[in-house]
């Protein structure tokens, strides 16, 4: 009897035991599940008010069009409708644009949108935009990888509501796409070396990079740093996968040699080799440096100081409101915390650290403001996130765990709060001169008024005033080619006339003609015998010049 009632304790207890872990194991479930309902709800918020901050009224806030937006998009409807850029050049892998070349990613991106939308600032902005918000998935994708969601979802937020992040985001400069695409390139190097199936993603996993050679300039000067920089820490995964690896040197090699050999022409040989001019695309001998151009009149040591010590910041009412910090107050202080914790987890938690480390070269070279320095702020806004969610483990205290959370998001809310504010009320007022709002409508209501034949002048005072009429009246590429006057002036292509279009007030079509229509900005002024005011709005006049 006594070891039947043995047994029967000893089984009530077995069935005790598996009783509570049964419990634990459904209450670990439970957590565990409620966790990534939450991490999913706090993901769509996030992305929902994201969006609304990026897209809403994007089509009108930036009001008018900045040059080197129209200039950008312009090419895509060139490409789309013949061809090539508006110079002529069959595909070229950098447009000459003003002589010194803009970066062509953005353009050959968006021919399907300006297909689908038109030439006009939707189809011109509708892919950075898409692209920025895309941005935010694939930083709490990457952080979340490398430490955890929370520290994802924190790193996503932080980006969301950066004022440098949100003014990118609504306006189609083509230097704004490099932080997505050196961003989509290190989240490419991560998922490719980190994954069970590396063996088959290694060798695309610098497609992205390569890719990135194409959308801004300055991202030469860092994309070899990131992939040295990259190889040194996984040179174990690189010797047991060599194929893979050099299969991914093949294709990066294979995407950059037009970028390569554009840079063989116009920084080494200074002339173009018979054999390019046969490939099935153009690589344009510039007639300009950019390098040169941007450096002109600029201290370099001066410039960077300044720039490191306001904050990032620079004078362009285009990348910042005067009285708002371009990453508000929270991201610098927590990216140093981050740059430590990242450290500490080393390998591929590092790369962050990684990317600002290459961005270095910048400083010694380029003149930095927002738009030349942009890869700089992404790992910043990033490593911040990682050190304000390291403190947030290290602290033992619940209470004060929350106090420290609660405090940094209410600064760094409020911080944006109050930006938007401005932005969304005022910013129009602040940068409807610098974009040329309202220009539209005047070249428009100018042609209506204007007799045939009758000579045009557009204000010299409209930086690239030419492709403004390119881009509003949507001006066949071909066309302009045939029947326009271009002379080139310190490395700058100057378009002196397009048909009875004029850009210089002084031409001699101008002076020697019976009467002309001028279109004036802001307090311009020509001389003439008489005149007569036919249109005038906001900065913009409109006049009939009689010269006899």
């Amino acid at each position: 009897m006594m070891q039947i009632h043995k047994t029967i304790t000893e089984i009530k207890t077995e069935l005790s035991q598996t009783e509570n872990v049964t419990k634990i194991t459904f209450w670990i479930f439970l957590y565990k599940r409620t966790n990534k309902i939450h991490t999913q709800i706090l993901f769509w918020c996030i992305l929902i008010i994201a969006s609304i901050l990026r897209f809403a009224q994007f089509t009108s806030l930036p009001t008018g069009i900045n040059q080197d937006e129209a200039s950008a998009a312009y090419e895509s409807y060139a490409l789309l409708t013949r061809g090539t850029d508006r110079w002529g050049n069959k595909f070229p892998v950098y447009f000459p644009s003003w002589g010194s070349g803009q970066s062509v990613l953005q353009s050959y991106l968006n021919i399907p949108f300006i297909k689908l939308f038109g030439l006009n600032t939707f189809g011109a902005r509708f892919l950075p935009t898409l692209l920025s918000v895309l941005t935010l998935i694939v930083l709490y994708l990457l952080v979340k990888k490398l430490f955890n969601a929370r520290t994802g979802l924190l790193a996503m937020l932080l980006l969301s509501i950066t004022p440098w992040h949100i003014m990118l985001s609504r306006w189609g400069l083509e230097a704004n796409l490099l932080p997505f695409f050196l961003l989509i390139s290190v989240a490419s190097l991560v998922y490719c070396y980190t994954s069970s199936a590396r063996k088959a993603l290694l060798p695309f996993s610098l497609i992205f990079l390569a890719l990135s050679c194409y959308a801004y300039g300055v991202g030469i000067l860092i994309i070899p740093e990131i992939a040295g920089l990259y190889f040194l820490i996984h040179h174990k995964t690189i010797l047991t996968y060599k194929t893979g690896f050099l299969l991914s040197l093949g294709i990066f090699l294979l995407l950059t040699a037009p970028y390569l050999l554009f840079i063989l022409d116009n920084n080494i040989l200074h002339y173009t080799p018979t054999f390019i001019t046969h490939l099935p695309f153009t690589i344009p001998l510039l007639i300009g440096n950019r390098i040169n151009q941007i450096n002109d009149g600029h201290n370099l040591l001066t410039t960077n100081i300044r720039f490191l010590t306001s904050g990032f910041r620079d004078d362009a009412i285009w990348n910042n409101l005067d009285w708002f910090q371009p990453l508000g107050l929270v991201a610098l202080p927590g990216a140093a915390l981050g740059v430590y914790y990242s450290l500490k987890k080393h390998g591929d938690a590092t790369i962050f650290v990684i990317w600002l480390i290459a961005t270095l070269p910048l400083f010694f070279l380029v003149p930095l403001n927002i738009n030349h320095g942009n890869a700089i702020f992404v790992p910043l806004v990033a490593l911040s996130a990682i050190g304000i969610g390291g403190m947030y483990s290290d602290i033992r205290h619940r209470k004060t765990k929350r106090l420290f959370l609660i405090v940094v998001l209410a600064i760094t809310l409020s911080y944006s709060g109050l930006f938007c504010s401005d932005y969304f009320t005022n910013y129009n007022s602040y940068i409807s001169y610098m974009f040329n709002d309202g220009l539209d409508q005047v070249l428009l209501t100018t042609k209506e008024q204007t007799a045939p034949g009758e000579p045009i002048y557009v204000s010299d005072w409209i930086p690239l005033n030419y492709v403004y009429l390119l881009y509003f009246f949507h001006i066949d590429a071909q066309d302009f080619q045939q029947h326009s006057s271009v002379i080139t002036v310190d490395g700058t292509y100057e378009v002196l006339n397009y048909r009875n279009y004029y850009f210089y007030p002084a031409e001699s079509q101008l002076r020697s003609a019976s009467s002309y229509i001028a279109i004036l900005k802001g307090s311009e002024q020509i001389s003439c015998r008489s005149h007569q005011v036919l249109y005038s709005q906001g900065v913009w006049t409109v006049e009939r010049c009689n010269n006899r």
